[in-house]
């Protein structure tokens, strides 16, 4: 009976214990948060956002726009580039974040500022895929680390070969919108600028889905045309967010090119899968 007690006495012991740690654990998740950032990562994070807020609040593009669309821009910029940031990371919370803070808000800023192509998309292509990608991501996690996604890259006959499809798709459907009446009329006079950015960023959102390598290049071509796009329309709060991923992009190209040379595909050889139907 002694023994009984004290058995369970250690066990009421190791739970309390197990339990102490969990709270500890989520109550100094704010920390955690700040360790799991490099030092690199940190400074680009805070200035990009710090920019942004700051053009948000003292040099606003437009004086005259209400006061609810300057914070939701803001909004957009630091849910962009904490998505990047994430992705760059190879971590699957990336796409939660931008849901939640990039593509809705950034849905808002194109249908507000006229760029109804690329409005559309966010809604019909990119918020699906979203969650698609997230269930994707989570079957394939990183053995030895859990919080990194494994990672891959493809010859880049088919990367080519997915970027003209697509291309035509986007064409085709910008050419459809200037048929529409009520559509055309309210299309910028940079509508074809729109329908490019369009075409590369479906080109990311496949590539991102299987987890290629080759989605930081057209992300490169989105970030380009779009800060084209944002000095067309005067709208310089969101030309800083295009930058940052101009800078973020490159970044994560060069973190995923080292995650795959240091985690080669195993391929098996025909002489291998002869030797095994033969066993």
């Amino acid at each position: 009976m002694e023994k009984t007690l004290e058995n369970n006495l250690s066990k009421r012991e190791q739970i309390k214990t197990i339990v102490k740690k969990a709270q500890r654990y989520k109550r100094n998740w704010p920390l955690r948060l700040w360790r799991y950032y490099s030092l690199y990562e940190k400074i680009w994070l805070i200035s990009i956002c710090s920019a942004g807020i700051l053009l948000g609040i003292l040099f606003p593009d437009d004086p005259m726009s209400p006061t609810w669309l300057r914070v939701v821009e803001i909004i957009a910029i630091v849910g962009g580039c904490s998505c990047e940031l994430l992705l760059s990371k190879q971590s699957k919370w990336a796409f939660i974040v931008s849901f939640v803070l990039y593509d809705t808000t950034q849905t808002i800023v194109y249908f507000f500022n006229g760029l109804y192509i690329s409005a559309l998309f966010e809604i019909i292509f990119w918020i699906p895929m979203l969650f698609i990608s997230f269930a994707c991501w989570d079957k394939q996690r990183d053995k030895k680390d859990q919080n990194l996604t494994k990672v891959k890259q493809f010859n880049y006959k088919k990367e080519l070969l997915i970027f003209i499809i697509c291309l035509v798709v986007s064409v085709g459907v910008g050419a459809a919108f200037t048929g529409i009446g009520f559509i055309a009329e309210g299309l910028s006079d940079w509508w074809y600028l729109d329908a490019l950015a369009n075409t590369f960023s479906v080109c990311n959102g496949l590539f991102l889905l299987f987890r290629y390598k080759e989605q930081w290049i057209p992300w490169i071509g989105v970030a380009l045309i779009e800060a084209v796009l944002w000095i067309l329309s005067g709208q310089f709060i969101m030309l800083v967010l295009s930058l940052g991923y101009l800078m973020n992009s490159t970044y994560g190209f060069i973190r995923w090119s080292i995650y795959i040379k240091k985690h080669p595909r195993k391929t098996i050889t025909t002489e291998t899968k002869e030797v095994t139907q033969a066993a």
